[in-house]
C-alpha cells in the first residue's frame, strides 16, 4: 500500500481534508496514492510534516516513522516556519539529544523569565 495513504487512512481523514491540509487537491492526493504521479519534492516536505514522519518514511526507504508523540499540526498558528523546523529535526534526534533540548530550551525560558520579573 501506498505510506500516503495508509497514514492518511490511520489518521482516519479523507483525501479531500488532507488535499486541504497542504493546499493542494483531492485530485492530486488521488494520482499520488495510485502512483499515478510522482510526490514532488515540495509535497514530500509537507506530507512528512504534516504526518510528523521522516521523508524516508513517506517514500518506502524506512521503515522508521520517528513520530513526535504530540500533534502540533492542529494547532493553528504553531506550525509556522520556524516552529515546522524546529519539529523537523527534534523528531530525528535520540532521546538523550531530545533530553538535552529540553534542558537547554529550560534554561533559556528561565532566563526570560526572571527577566520579566525585574
Amino acid at each position: 500500500m501506498n505510506r500516503l495513504r495508509q497514514l492518511r487512512e490511520e489518521r482516519h481523514i479523507t483525501q479531500e481534508e488532507l488535499a486541504f491540509e497542504l493546499n493542494t487537491s483531492q485530485q492530486r492526493i488521488s494520482k499520488i496514492e495510485r502512483q499515478l504521479v510522482p510526490m514532488g519534492e515540495e509535497m514530500i516536505r509537507n506530507c512528512a510534516r504534516f504526518f510528523g514522519v521522516t521523508a524516508d518514511y513517506l517514500l518506502g526507504i524506512s521503515d522508521v516513522q520517528m513520530q513526535i508523540g504530540i500533534e502540533f499540526s492542529n494547532i493553528k498558528g504553531l506550525m509556522d516556519g520556524p516552529m515546522q523546523d524546529i519539529l523537523f529535526y527534534y523528531k530525528s534526534y535520540n532521546e538523550t539529544q531530545r533530553s538535552l533540548i529540553k534542558e537547554i530550551a529550560k534554561v533559556i525560558a528561565g532566563y526570560y523569565h526572571e527577566s520579566d520579573e525585574k
